[in-house]
């Protein structure tokens, strides 16, 4: 017999497996001015009583990673406060951090808890949810006033948060192989796993491109790490994605090194950001995919003392 006490828009069912516990500290700078010319918050109400009391301010601080106003700005506290306190000034504080920037653009944290405002003050606040990478957030927030200039006041933040993540399904990405790119010399070297997201990109390089090495997020959702293929010479550079970074293209150039056709240069491009050109951009360009319709995902080729070829597995960013 049916439940008639369940609404038809309810679905249970057992506890998911591979829930996963996760704990983030976060350091943060609280950038609020209360006048002109950065005004980041306003008041809405004042019914003028003692204490300030029922004067209610919403407020769209600035959340940057550094104490001065050159540090990045990585998020927004927007919410409200609110004088609450009969015998004293005392703010009610209800709050919620939406980050901004390239590593939780789009999570969240919701705190609640009592702001004071003079220099030197500290406090803390309970963090009462949050979303995306920072899901059904638990946890305790201090701060403490260290600046204060004119109407500019910077609180310094300390977050620590339990968070959980949820196990995502794992569709099939439909995923194909380019063509090879470059010399015939080398061996030839390839990822072990099929990929989903490429997650970190080591290049050596100097004049060509010497080796490479790939960490990737495999169709299970595992973390993978292969190669460095290739050479020791050159420099070493890292290029660590965010979460929610998607490769668009790879560019290079092929060339003459030594009388062999090699890799000379490479620059990956992302949703976020251009990194490089890695290498001496002499040669013949090529573009990885040359669709504009696919990401990549992984990379594999030919290498010995220098990268001889590349190309790369890509797909359509709407299966990712």
């Amino acid at each position: 017999m049916a439940n008639v006490n369940i609404p038809s828009y309810h679905q249970s069912g057992p506890p998911s497996q591979g829930i996963v516990q996760k704990e983030h500290f976060l350091h943060l700078y609280v950038h609020q001015n209360y006048d002109e010319p950065n005004l980041n918050q306003r008041m809405v109400a004042n019914p003028g009583f003692p204490n300030r009391v029922g004067e209610l301010i919403v407020n769209d601080w600035v959340i940057r990673d550094g104490a001065s106003l050159d540090a990045a700005v990585v998020g927004r506290a927007q919410g409200l406060h609110t004088a609450a306190g009969m015998k004293q000034v005392d703010w009610f504080f209800c709050d919620n951090i939406l980050f901004t920037d390239k590593w939780y653009n789009g999570s969240s944290i919701q705190f609640i808890g009592k702001y004071l405002e003079p220099t030197g003050s500290k406090g803390e606040w309970a963090i009462i949810g949050g979303t995306g990478e920072f899901a059904c957030a638990q946890g305790v927030a201090s701060y403490e006033v260290i600046q204060r200039n004119g109407s500019h006041v910077v609180m310094d933040l300390h977050i620590r948060a339990l968070c959980l993540t949820f196990p995502q399904p794992n569709p099939v990405i439909p995923v194909y192989k380019t063509e090879l790119l470059g010399g015939n010399g080398g061996d030839a070297f390839d990822i072990s796993e099929q990929p989903k997201r490429l997650d970190s990109v080591t290049i050596r390089s100097g004049n060509v491109i010497d080796s490479i090495a790939l960490s990737y997020i495999d169709q299970a959702g595992n973390k993978k790490t292969d190669g460095p293929w290739g050479g020791s010479g050159g420099f070493s550079n890292t290029i660590l994605l965010a979460p929610t970074e998607i490769v668009n293209k790879v560019f290079g150039t092929t060339g003459d090194f030594n009388n062999n056709t090699v890799v000379t240069s490479l620059t990956i491009v992302t949703n976020v950001n251009t990194y490089g050109p890695f290498g001496k951009e002499k040669g013949t360009p090529f573009s990885i995919p040359k669709e504009n319709d696919k990401i990549v995902l992984g990379l594999f080729g030919r290498a010995g003392q220098f990268v001889d070829a590349i190309g790369a597995y890509v797909s359509p960013p709407a299966a990712n």
